[in-house]
């Protein structure tokens, strides 16, 4: 699983359950076995600080009274990397314990608990995910991974938008001077039982009556517009001014063996790049 710069494994039964541009609550059966919150931090970093604001936050809202505790022998070797605090908590029905993670390369803290019923359990998943846990890259990409779906996008983009709902999925990425969408939708045999994948795109994202041209993507049947401004200097001196993109292009193909349809727009006030373009398309891939 990867979202928004933090990754790690989880077991396969653990679904996710809430997402925010920051944040993941993991659940298993309905009930919540991980909860993560990330952020980069400007200046001096507290553990201390932030374990009194989780202890407030906890005994106004859950009546849970948190406490630091020594950090167990098996997270201390997965978390060798990172400046760690660990603590744990304790309620009527189910207890919890976390740590609170500083990275010294990237700056960015992370807060982590895992709430348990059963104790030996969630220490085995705990270490495990622990040991897999990656905070930065060094290749200037962000992957994001949840559900069915993994995309790499250059870290000059930020998730201003997300979607999940049965059937579609939405993620909107800006930078200062584009913005790339991607969907997801499904199940195909049902989506395209009565129209080829031209209709679907222009009813989906209500394409211009600009003719797309068709192309294979990994042997998938794909199709794709070019939308461009006129060429004189002033349409396009006008285009750069206007507040929507005057530059959009879209691709959309259909995985049959997954049974669904991914797509990718991008748009700018400026001339897209192709090879940027083919490298956001083979970067985004159903798992």
């Amino acid at each position: 699983m990867a979202w928004n710069g933090i990754r790690f494994m989880a077991p396969v039964n653990w679904q996710v359950g809430t997402i925010g541009t920051r944040y993941l609550l993991l659940e298993e059966e309905s009930r919540p076995v991980l909860e993560i919150k990330w952020a980069r931090i400007k200046g001096a970093f507290s553990h201390k600080a932030h374990l009194h604001r989780l202890a407030a936050l906890h005994g106004r809202n859950l009546g849970k009274a948190v406490r630091e505790s020594p950090l167990p022998p098996g997270w201390k070797k997965a978390l060798g990397g990172y400046s760690a605090k660990a603590f744990s908590w304790r309620g009527k029905t189910v207890s919890g314990k976390g740590v609170i993670l500083y990275c010294p390369t990237c700056q960015n803290a992370t807060l982590i608990q895992f709430y348990h019923r059963d104790a030996s359990k969630a220490e085995n998943a705990s270490e495990r995910l622990l040991a897999s846990l990656r905070d930065h890259r060094q290749d200037n990409k962000v992957v994001w991974s949840v559900f069915d779906i993994r995309a790499t996008i250059p870290n000059t983009f930020h998730l201003v938008r997300q979607r999940f709902e049965p059937g579609k999925f939405e993620l909107e990425f800006m930078s200062k001077a584009q913005k790339v969408t991607l969907y997801r939708w499904g199940p195909a045999s049902i989506l395209l039982c009565d129209r080829d994948l031209v209709e679907f795109a222009r009813a989906m994202l209500h394409i211009s009556p600009v003719e797309p041209r068709s192309l294979s993507l990994a042997g998938s049947k794909a199709v794709e517009w070019n939308v461009t401004p006129p060429p004189s200097r002033w349409a396009h001196l006008w285009g750069r001014m206007k507040a929507k993109p005057s530059f959009q292009w879209t691709r959309l193909w259909h995985l049959e063996e997954k049974n669904c349809i991914f797509g990718v727009r991008i748009e700018g006030k400026r001339p897209l790049d192709t090879p940027f373009l083919d490298r956001i398309c083979a970067g985004y891939e159903s798992l």
